[in-house]
């Protein structure tokens, strides 16, 4: 607080106590120094000073830094109308302040995300999953899942190396949903997203299975067998690691278009390690809590569900 807004607010305190003892002393003296008559208007006056000079106290403990945070809060909060009651006094009192301009964009910027989370639950309410955005990536953090290509296939292709590569065959009467990805990732671990597959079931979203991870190539066949490292494929070494992911789905559940693939937020595939295993890393599935075996198109609005790609 400015020296002279301190001494001001001193003044006011002072002043405010010499107003409270005369209040309190002013049917001290004796009865002949002032009429009877004269004794409520005086004590008016001196209450509508007080109530002044306390307001004025208020005025003076003011300042753009402690409104600002007041905004800030309710921006955290995310409540509305405290949000606009804030900036109202900070922009009221301080109009050309840096904090004035600050919070003004952010206010405004707060409301229009409001604005669109309205508008998308009013069009999910209308259309139902027709008005499900195909997003083809998923950011969270400091890790992004960016979708190649899906498609449903009898064979799954991964762990190539050179001129070899490893296979799964879907099982009769199954066909496997196969997608390729790109993770990028600051983290040198970063746990990786959950993936499921899902058909409609009337205005909700029934999941049929979830995918799991393997590494799409190896620089050479020793990289695969681990006698040396790729790094390629190490998040500690490389930006950017294409993998690649799959779940076997029967035929019955596919007759049940479109097919939705759905990413989460939520990391849960765990990196791990086994010496003589071939490939020696890999990552192990955990349950995703967020990808529930029902949804509803309410449930992408948060924004840490994702669809990826519909296939019809």
């Amino acid at each position: 607080m400015p020296r002279r807004a301190l001494k001001v607010a001193g003044q006011a305190s002072v002043s405010t106590g010499l107003l409270a003892a005369a209040l309190l002393c002013a049917g001290c003296g004796p009865s002949n120094t002032a009429s009877a008559a004269d004794e409520p208007g005086e004590l008016q006056k001196l209450r509508l000073e007080v109530a002044h000079l306390r307001e004025e106290n208020a005025q003076l403990r003011l300042s753009p830094g402690l409104l600002g945070r007041e905004v800030d809060e309710a921006l955290r909060a995310g409540d509305a109308q405290r949000v606009h009651a804030s900036l109202r006094t900070l922009s009221q009192n301080f109009p050309v302040s840096p904090e004035t301009e600050t919070m003004t964009q952010r206010v405004a910027a707060f409301d229009k995300a409001r604005d669109a989370q309205a508008e998308a639950e009013r069009r999910l309410a209308a259309q139902g999953l027709k008005a499900l955005p195909v997003a083809g990536t998923l950011n969270a953090g400091d890790t992004t899942l960016a979708l190649s290509s899906a498609a449903l296939l009898h064979r799954w292709v991964f762990d190539s190396w050179g001129e070899g590569w490893r296979f799964e065959d879907a099982e009769k009467q199954h066909r496997l949903l196969v997608a390729r990805v790109t993770v990028s990732s600051r983290q040198r671990e970063p746990a990786l997203f959950g993936l499921a597959a899902y058909v409609a079931d009337g205005a909700r979203l029934r999941r049929v299975g979830e995918l799991r991870y393997r590494f799409s190539r190896w620089s050479d066949y020793g990289a695969f067998l681990g006698t040396h490292a790729d790094f390629r494929n190490d998040f500690a070494h490389s930006w950017r690691v294409p993998l690649t992911a799959a779940v076997s789905l029967p035929e019955q559940d596919l007759q049940r278009k479109p097919l939705f693939l759905v990413a989460t937020a939520e990391g849960c595939h765990q990196r791990g390690y086994e010496r003589f295993g071939q490939p020696p890393v890999f990552y192990t599935p955990k349950p995703c809590a967020s990808l529930k075996e029902v949804l509803e198109p309410g449930d992408f609005l948060s924004g840490k569900l994702v669809l990826l790609r519909r296939l019809d």
